[in-house]
C-alpha cells in the first residue's frame, strides 16, 4: 500500500508543482518519509552509497561552505542548506520506481490527465481571458496567457520541462502495446501549440531545440514528428488570427528588442556597454547579465554566495557616462539590478564563482557528449531515455534566459527528469530500446 501511495505522490509532482512548489514540496516530503522507512525495512541503505549522489553532496557542501561568507549569510544559508533536499528526493523517486513492478504505467495515466488538463485550461483561458476557475492572466490583450498559474507566466516552461518525461513514458507504453496512443498524439500537438500560445519565448525556443535532436536521434519516429509538428504549425496559426499579438510577440518584439527597442540611445558609441550594435536579448537582459560578470570578476573563484545577485547587484550595475531618456520617458542612473540574472551560467559565476559554475557547465558538456554518440550510432531505433537525456541537456542550455536556479519551483521540474534517467539507466544497463515502431 505505501508502495503504491508513493507512487501515486510521483505521478502527480507535475500536478502538484501546479498547485505551487509548496503542494509539491509536501508530495516529496512524504514521498521521501516512505522512502526512508521502506529502505530501512528492506534493508536496502546501500542505495545512500551511489556516487551521483556522492557527487551532488560535494556541491551541496560547497554552497553552504560559501554561504557562511555571504552578505546575508542567514538569506544564503536557508536556500543552500535546504538544497540537499533535492538529490534525496531524486534518490527516493529513483528508489520508488525501482521497487514498484507498475510503476511507469501509473505514472504515465496521472501525467497524461495533468497535462491535458493544464491544455485544456489554458485554451479556454486563450478564448475567454480566464480559466475554468477564474484565473486571468496578468495580460490585457491576451498576448501572453498563463492557463491555471494565474499571474505567474511559467506555463509555457512548465510543459516544456514536463514534455520529456512524458515522451519518455509514451515509448515506455509503446514497449508493452506496440502503437503510440491517438490521444498520446494530440496531447503533444496541443503541448506545442500551448507552448507557443502562452508567448514564452524562452521555452518556445527550448522545445524547438529540443524536438530537433530528438528527430536527430530517433530516426523511426521522424515521419510522426513532422506530421506532429505539421499540425502544430497549422494550430498555431490559427490561433496567431484570433489573437494577432502573438505575432508581434514572436517576431516584431524580438528582434525589435536585439535592436534595442525602448532603449535605442544606450547603442550610441559615447554610452554603449558592450560594444556591440545590437542588444544581449533585450536591453534589460544584456544589464543583467554584464551586472552578474562585473560581480564575477571581483569575486571569480567563489563568488557572493547562493540568492546573494540581489543584495549585491548595485554595487556592480551598468551606469551610463550621461542621462538617456527611454521611449518610456523615464530616467535611471543605474540598470541591471534583481533578485537574480535571469541567466543559469550568468548566476553561477556571480554567486558560486567559476568552481560552481564548472560543476554544472561539465555536466552540460558531459550531456553533449552523450547526445553526440546517440547521433552517431545511425540505427533504426528508438531510444526512449533520450527523451530524458535531451529534455535534462536543454534545461542547461547556456544561450537563454532562465530562471532562477535556486528556485524551489524550477529546482523540483529540473530533477524530475533527472530521476526518471537515473532510473532508467540504473534498471537497464544495457539501455534497453523500442524497435521497429509502425
Amino acid at each position: 500500500m505505501l508502495k503504491k501511495t508513493s507512487v501515486y505522490l510521483i505521478g502527480l509532482l507535475p500536478l502538484a508543482l501546479v498547485a505551487g512548489p509548496f503542494v509539491a514540496e509536501l508530495f516529496l516530503f512524504l514521498n521521501f518519509i516512505i522512502f526512508l522507512y521502506l529502505a530501512h525495512k528492506e534493508k536496502k541503505l546501500q542505495l545512500f552509497n551511489n556516487i551521483l549522489l556522492k557527487v551532488f553532496l560535494i556541491f551541496w557542501i560547497y554552497i553552504v561552505i560559501l554561504s557562511f561568507f555571504a552578505t546575508d549569510s542567514l538569506i544564503s544559508f536557508k536556500s543552500s542548506f535546504f538544497y540537499f533536499r533535492f538529490g534525496i528526493y531524486s534518490l527516493a523517486i529513483i528508489y520508488i520506481l525501482t521497487i514498484y513492478e507498475n510503476s511507469l504505467n501509473l505514472i504515465y495515466y496521472l501525467l497524461k490527465f495533468t497535462i491535458s488538463f493544464v491544455i485544456i485550461d489554458s485554451i479556454f483561458q486563450a478564448f475567454f481571458g480566464f480559466d475554468i476557475f477564474g484565473l486571468k492572466t496578468n495580460n490585457h490583450d491576451l498576448m501572453r496567457i498563463s492557463g491555471p498559474f494565474g499571474d505567474k507566466f511559467i506555463l509555457g516552461s512548465f510543459l516544456q520541462k514536463i514534455l520529456p518525461i512524458f515522451i519518455y513514458l509514451i515509448l515506455k507504453d509503446f514497449k508493452k502495446n506496440k502503437k503510440i496512443k491517438i490521444t498520446d498524439i494530440f496531447i503533444l500537438i496541443f503541448s506545442f501549440v500551448i507552448i507557443y500560445r502562452s508567448g514564452d519565448r524562452a521555452a518556445f525556443g527550448l522545445i524547438i531545440l529540443f524536438s530537433f535532436i530528438f528527430f536527430m536521434i530517433n530516426r523511426p519516429l521522424r515521419n510522426k514528428m513532422l506530421i506532429i509538428a505539421l499540425f502544430s504549425i497549422i494550430i498555431s496559426g490559427l490561433f496567431t488570427l484570433q489573437n494577432p499579438k502573438i505575432y508581434q510577440r514572436y517576431f516584431v518584439d524580438t528582434i525589435g528588442q536585439f535592436k534595442g527597442k525602448y532603449f535605442e540611445d544606450f547603442l550610441k558609441d559615447d554610452v554603449n556597454e558592450t560594444n556591440f550594435n545590437f542588444m544581449v536579448f533585450s536591453f534589460e537582459h544584456q544589464t543583467h547579465f554584464s551586472t552578474a560578470f562585473r560581480m564575477f570578476l571581483n569575486k571569480p573563484f567563489f563568488g557572493y554566495g547562493v540568492k546573494m545577485f540581489r543584495f549585491n547587484c548595485k554595487q556592480f550595475e551598468y551606469k551610463p557616462s550621461r542621462e538617456i531618456l527611454t521611449s518610456f520617458g523615464k530616467y535611471k542612473e543605474t540598470y541591471g539590478c534583481s533578485t537574480h540574472p535571469h541567466n543559469t551560467y550568468f548566476q553561477l559565476l556571480s554567486e558560486t564563482g567559476i568552481i560552481g559554475f564548472l560543476s554544472i557547465f561539465v555536466l552540460f558538456l558531459y550531456l553533449f557528449y552523450k547526445i553526440l554518440i546517440y547521433i552517431r550510432l545511425k540505427e533504426q531505433k528508438i531510444y526512449p531515455e533520450s527523451a530524458l537525456l535531451v529534455g535534462i541537456f536543454i534545461n542547461l542550455w547556456p544561450l537563454i534566459p532562465t530562471g532562477n536556479f535556486f528556485n524551489n519551483w524550477i529546482s523540483i521540474i529540473y530533477y524530475l527528469p533527472v530521476a526518471y534517467y537515473i532510473y532508467e539507466v540504473n534498471s537497464n544497463s544495457n539501455l534497453k530500446i523500442v524497435k521497429n515502431i509502425k
